[in-house]
């Protein structure tokens, strides 16, 4: 009889994964800046978590673009330039365009219900003045679920972890939230329309106008 794999629960899973979400955070932030040293001690320090906890976060990390490995320098926060965010953002555009289409074609009542309060929602936060980042990312989690295509959907979560920080200093830029706001409002109403391809197209311009102020903070 062929031998059972071991398949033990890993048991520090979970400390690693919030280690993850806690540097993650920061780097979006901009608490750790890009070029900057992550040194372990002081981060298990920060953290309270053990050293080999740290070192399997920055792995993550550096797999999901936001770190770097150096030699003699160890882990560093990874610096995006110019072109590879505009790269990115190039992608980003398509990716988001085709979920706008796919959910006019594909989402349920529940879903486009479901969008609305995540559309009002942002409206909120732009009142409020606080909260814009957590609300639109509720509106495209919504979004991309109602597309129906689970590729899609982690392909946009690498491309999103990427941008992250240029997306939290262009919702910062005076003027953008509210403009934001208005092309996402666009979007849903094209949606509402059932035109597909109307939906595809706003979506589309929506990350190129987040582009052209997200690249005025790229190296």
């Amino acid at each position: 009889m062929t031998a059972l794999p071991q398949l033990k629960v890993q048991r520090h899973a979970l400390v690693r994964e919030q280690v993850v979400s806690i540097l993650r955070d920061a780097i979006v932030q901009m608490e750790f800046l890009p070029g900057q040293q992550l040194v372990e001690r002081e981060l298990c320090d920060m953290t309270q978590a053990s050293r080999p906890s740290i070192r399997e976060a920055l792995r993550q990390l550096e797999s999901e673009g936001l770190v770097e490995s150096r030699n003699g320098r160890g882990a560093v926060v990874a610096a995006l330039s110019r072109a590879q965010a505009e790269q990115l953002y190039e992608v980003r555009a398509e990716l988001e365009g085709m979920a706008a289409e796919w959910f006019t074609r594909r989402a349920s009542e529940e879903q486009r219900a479901e969008l609305h309060g995540a559309l009002d929602a942002i409206a909120a936060a732009v009142r409020a003045g606080e909260g814009m980042r957590a609300a639109k990312d509720e509106f495209y989690r919504v979004l991309i679920e109602g597309a129906g295509n689970a590729f899609l959907s982690d392909t946009l979560a690498g491309l999103q972890r990427r941008v992250s920080r240029l997306r939290a200093l262009t919702l910062s830029s005076p003027g953008r939230p509210a403009q934001s706001l208005a092309e996402i409002s666009a979007i849903v109403a094209a949606i509402d329309a059932g035109d597909a391809l109307q939906a595809r197209r706003i979506a589309l311009v929506h990350v190129e106008e987040a582009a052209r102020t997200a690249l005025t903070f790229a190296n």
